[in-house]
């Protein structure tokens, strides 16, 4: 008996020290976890207010322009010839600000955003010798002189096909017309790098008379060629060399830039 006793208290002790508790099966309850998170209710209050953020570009600085000649002259480029190759970018700063609005859409408040600003340097406009034939592409002639349907060798017409005498131009309707003019463009003889019937502009230049006016520019066709006119020297149509009716007070240093081309067709230039 006392045996049975101690055998007892020694597997009551065991199961203290093991830290295991008995708990009846009707007192024992599952443990659950529960998570919780909050959404605003479809019936709470709108916010009282609404935030939008925009940039602010402000101009510093005007882009530069430079002009450069390449190592190397493009496969079909002209080295006398210049065009854009880049159009650069001005210097500008760009900020960004957050505006603050109530439910009317008044603004509460603009404020700049911390380290929003930037800073971005101006990139110059590129010029560049050695352009092909094409729009917008210019160059300024080095040598400018006049030629009338009496010069030496001339044989009363261009090399595109239109007819010349000293006092009047044939058109492209085949009409002459008192002047030195054809179908409105005036007429040059050019280099060969120059398509015969291309149309250009000649600025910043002397001439006057037959409705030229120094310094305003006017249009003209490449119509002819010249032994002598090579590179960018320009020889611009007067009617008559004895007695020629535009008279050249720059020599050098016009603007002429290309604006278009025409088609070579038999008896002059067509255009359109």
């Amino acid at each position: 008996m006392k045996k049975a006793v101690l055998f007892g208290i020694m597997i009551a002790l065991g199961l203290a020290l093991t830290g295991v508790i008995l708990i009846p099966e009707e007192v024992k309850t599952p443990l659950v976890l529960q998570s919780f998170s909050y959404a605003r209710s479809i019936s709470e209050s709108p916010l009282p207010y609404t935030t939008a953020r925009e940039t602010v570009t402000t101009l510093l600085q005007e882009q530069g322009t430079v002009l450069v000649t390449p190592d190397t002259i493009p496969e079909n480029g002209v080295s006398w010839l210049i065009s854009k190759t880049s159009d650069g970018s001005p210097k500008i700063q760009n900020d960004t600000y957050e505006m603050t609005y109530d439910q009317q859409g008044n603004l509460l408040s603009r404020v700049l955003v911390p380290y929003s600003t930037e800073v971005i340097e101006a990139q110059p406009i590129v010029y560049s010798y050695g352009s092909e034939v094409k729009e917008e592409a210019y160059f300024y002639s080095s040598r400018v002189t006049s030629y009338g349907a009496d010069c030496n060798g001339c044989g009363g017409g261009t090399s595109s096909g239109i007819g010349l005498s000293t006092t009047s131009v044939r058109q492209s309707d085949g009409s002459w017309k008192e002047g030195v003019t054809y179908d409105g463009y005036y007429l040059i003889a050019a280099s060969q790098e120059l398509p015969l019937c291309t149309i250009v502009e000649i600025s910043d230049h002397k001439f006057n008379g037959q409705g030229l006016t120094p310094g305003e520019p006017f249009l003209a066709i490449v119509a002819d060629r010249g032994g002598a006119v090579t590179g960018t020297t320009i020889d611009l149509f007067t009617g008559s060399e004895a007695y020629p009716t535009v008279r050249n007070g720059k020599r050098s240093d016009v603007k002429v830039t290309i604006v278009g081309f025409g088609r070579k067709r038999s008896g002059g230039c067509r255009f359109g």
